[in-house]
């Protein structure tokens, strides 16, 4: 029989044996770090295009707003012409329905048109 000696000593050895077998290589610790490297620059490059993204995205917000806010002061433009086109329109036909009212009255009192109007 094995002494008690000989026994841990044999033990060690498996135990060693083993906690070698799970330990990874030089080889394949570089071709991780080589991995985590490409991983990690692959990261910082999408960052970049997403901050690249993301100032196109506002540009384009803040583009908009200005659009947004031309096209309202047209709008309002438009809206205060159209007013005054309106207003125009009324004041015209009020001159013309006196007009007509005073060349009807002028008829009336004589009959016939003045010289020099139209009948």
């Amino acid at each position: 029989m094995l002494s008690i000696a000989s026994r841990c000593s044999i033990a060690a050895i498996l135990a060693g044996t083993l906690a070698l077998g799970g330990c990874a290589t030089t080889g394949s610790v570089k071709h991780a770090q080589e991995t985590a490297d490409q991983a990690m620059s692959a990261a910082q490059a999408a960052q970049s295009s997403a901050q690249r993204a993301q100032s196109s995205a506002d540009a384009a917000a803040a583009a908009a707003q200005q659009a947004q806010s031309t096209a309202d002061a047209a709008n309002t433009a438009a809206q205060g012409a159209a007013s005054q086109a309106q207003a125009a329109s009324a004041n015209v036909d009020a001159m013309s329905q006196a007009m007509q009212e005073k060349m009807a009255r002028r008829r009336g009192s004589s009959g016939r048109p003045r010289s020099g109007e139209r009948g």
